[in-house]
């Protein structure tokens, strides 16, 4: 039986039909794709940030000192066992390692990553830590088992570090968070409280570094004298509009001014690590983790 013209017509538009579908089709994948890729590299390109710190109060045995921060990891794994953050790390070839909080997340599982972590930095670096909220959260009940790892948890507290027989003094406090919720005080007051304690054995003629959780109590480390300040928290801002510091971080809302890079009041400068992990906000928008790397210069 002969196919007469009107039955390839038919045919025709019916492939001209299946062909104008997957383009239908194509274009909404293709954006998907893209976006998914986009948000993987937003949130897995680690950004290494280098921060000179130059201060004639620092003794000459820390000239070129360099001192790795890491910040709220929140339990986050960078490659299978962290291998793609350690080989960051060990590139970088860090003398001291300072951890200012939220390593874990109080709402999610990402503690064994987050130990393993410590495990593997306390096998090669010096490695000190102080708490952040989530920390307080979880009761502290990680703190234990990194001071098992050899990191040295700064509660309040204070140690001297030592090179070539001259010092510098290595202070840390915990998140406010822990005086609210146990002596009910109002943040500010426990901030004060245990900047007291961390100071009460320092030698306050000596270079101070302060590690503490919260950027925008800056003032309150200017009112002690401190010379450099690590903090983090903020998330640089968790999406980094043109023209803004950020869209939200928390203790300090929306439009945020203490998100990332390095603020100075007086004589006290403090760096704001935009950090590593996400918490409650699960994407960072042009906002990549951060390493940052301090060089001391005397």
């Amino acid at each position: 039986m002969r196919k007469t013209g009107s039955f390839w017509y038919a045919e025709d538009k019916k492939r001209g039909g299946d062909l104008r579908l997957k383009k239908k089709w194509f274009i909404p994948l293709g954006i998907l794709a893209l976006s998914s890729w986009f948000l993987y590299r937003e949130n897995n390109q680690i950004d290494t940030t280098a921060v000179t710190v130059q201060s004639d109060k620092l003794p000459a045995a820390f000239d070129d000192y360099k001192i790795l921060q890491i910040a709220d990891l929140h339990g986050k794994s960078f490659g299978s066992r962290q291998t793609h953050l350690l080989k960051k790390i060990d590139q970088l070839q860090p003398d001291l390692i300072l951890m200012t909080g939220d390593l874990i997340d109080s709402r999610r599982d990402g503690e064994a990553d987050a130990l393993l972590l410590m495990e593997k930095l306390t096998a090669d670096y010096p490695v000190y830590f102080v708490t952040g909220n989530h920390e307080v959260r979880r009761n502290f009940t990680i703190l234990p088992k990194l001071e098992q790892l050899g990191v040295t948890v700064l509660r309040n507290t204070s140690v001297p570090l030592e090179r070539e027989g001259q010092f510098i003094e290595l202070l840390g406090i915990d998140d406010p968070t822990t005086t609210r919720w146990s002596e009910g005080l109002q943040e500010p007051d426990g901030i004060r409280q245990s900047l007291d304690q961390a100071q009460s054995a320092v030698d306050t003629s000596a270079f101070q570094l302060l590690m503490a959780h919260r950027p925008e109590y800056l003032p309150l480390y200017a009112e002690r004298n401190m010379d450099l300040v690590l903090s983090g928290h903020a998330h640089g801002g968790q999406i980094r509009l043109p023209l803004t510091d950020g869209m939200y971080a928390p203790g300090q809302g929306f439009f945020p001014e203490l998100t990332a890079g390095q603020h100075t009041i007086e004589q006290t400068k403090m760096i704001i690590s935009r950090g590593l992990g996400n918490s409650l906000f699960p994407f960072r928008i042009f906002n990549h983790p951060e390493l940052i790397v301090v060089t001391l210069r005397t």
